[in-house]
């Protein structure tokens, strides 16, 4: 493959004509509101080893590869440069907490293993492809997340990456739209462990997730991993209005991650560490240690307030865990909660069902952001804000006396703003 040949003899791959580094090799891909075809004189004039393009007015000399396809050609190099590497690879998916997850095992593992993860939110058919190949032979195994919003993605990352190990952290109602509902997202989030499995990999699941383990009854390379002693995998990890503290050997240990929810995060986490030979006095230190810092379970200071900053994604289940575990604290509680997406016909329901849980709560406010939220019926306690400014001022208004707000929403509601 001319193009593969071109690679190895790159520094690695780029899609971004504004960021070459020397000797890259420049992928002229399109998207809505792009044409890779158009900046290729701009890559080859900034020191890139060449470019692989699918127009021929992008042709600008031997060191451009003509292609059918840019994006087809990525995924077919990332699959033969992954059939080079004999190491694990271990796939990563699920509803919620998939970075999260990731983070904490590539900090794990790398306390005896050299580990390639997937950087910042790579996790998609563009993503998948790239992360692959940037693997080399000083690495010792990959972890590849894997996000998905139809059936059949997943099953595609698969056949380009060819897991040895997988791991779900849960199964969710999220992507509705696209799945079709939560069995289209359960079929969807287990294909990765059908290719798994079918190569008689090793498979890592909840331990409460009875909708994943009926159907692997019957196979043995798995691990199930929990808060409770009947899972394979378990720690003692409590909760003290927020903060996690793992119990052991009379000690008291607290995790820089914060809320109720991410508990099983961790315990997924280490339960791989250890089945790769990792001891517990080696893994537990970059747990413990790690505190996000990518708008996902951030505590921040704000004037008086203390701020929990939850605002990288939403869905339903993880706006409902996210608020669960936020109710531990104790004062004064806010929350600021932006619109999800890609609900579809389920959109009008959940929206509601959300709003009727928070009534719930003892909250002395809700304001709510998004235009999804315009039908729903709210309560006293509950506001509808439809300008951002709007719920700019409330929030700063807010924080100026002693409370804990919670900021939660979908990446297109941007609530990482209000902070500015």
């Amino acid at each position: 493959m001319k193009a593969y040949e071109l690679f190895l003899k790159s520094s690695g791959i780029t899609i971004d004509s504004r960021q070459i580094g020397k000797d890259q090799l420049f992928l002229a891909l399109k998207g809505p509101n792009f044409n890779g075809n158009s900046y290729v004189e701009e890559a080859l004039n900034k020191g890139a080893i060449g470019a692989i393009v699918d127009e021929k007015r992008a042709v600008l000399g031997e060191r451009c590869i003509l292609v059918d396809s840019v994006l087809q050609c990525l995924q077919e190099m990332a699959t033969l440069h992954r059939s080079k590497m004999n190491i694990p690879v271990i796939g990563l998916t699920g509803s919620n907490g998939k970075t999260t997850v990731k983070e904490l095992l590539q900090r794990s593992l790398a306390s005896k293993f050299s580990v390639l993860a997937t950087q910042g939110n790579f996790n998609n058919h563009i993503g998948v492809p790239l992360t692959l190949l940037r693997i080399t032979t000083k690495h010792d195994m990959a972890i590849i997340e894997m996000g998905a919003n139809h059936q059949g993605e997943i099953k595609s990352y698969c056949q380009w990456a060819q897991p040895t190990h997988g791991i779900i952290t849960n199964i969710g109602r999220a992507h509705l739209e696209g799945f079709g509902g939560i069995e289209g997202v359960f079929k969807g989030k287990m294909e990765l462990f059908d290719f798994v499995c079918s190569s008689e990999g090793h498979v890592f699941y909840p331990y409460d997730e009875q909708r994943i383990d009926a159907p692997l009854s019957n196979y043995t390379q798995k691990t199930t991993f929990g808060l409770d002693t009947v899972a394979n995998f378990s720690m003692p990890i409590r909760t003290q209005n927020d903060v996690l503290t793992l119990w052991q050997k009379n000690q008291m240990l607290d995790f820089q991650l914060k809320g109720a929810f991410n508990r099983n995060n961790i315990v997924g986490a280490a339960c791989i560490a250890d089945h790769f030979g990792i001891m517990a006095e080696n893994y537990l230190p970059p747990l413990l240690s790690y505190n996000p810092s990518n708008n996902r379970s951030q505590y921040l200071q704000k004037n008086q307030a203390t701020v929990v900053l939850d605002a990288y994604n939403a869905n339903p289940s993880s706006m409902r865990a996210s608020i669960e575990g936020f109710m531990a604290r104790s004062g004064d509680k806010i929350l600021i909660l932006g619109e999800m997406k890609e609900l579809g016909t389920f959109s009008k329901d959940e929206h509601q069902r959300l709003v009727n849980f928070v009534q719930s709560l003892p909250v002395s406010l809700a304001l709510f952001y998004g235009q999804e939220f315009s039908t729903c019926e709210l309560d006293v306690t509950q506001q509808l804000v439809k300008d951002k400014n709007e719920l700019h001022r409330i929030f700063a208004d807010k924080t100026q006396k002693e409370c804990s707000i919670l900021i939660k929403g979908s990446r297109s509601c941007r609530l990482e703003q209000l902070l500015d």
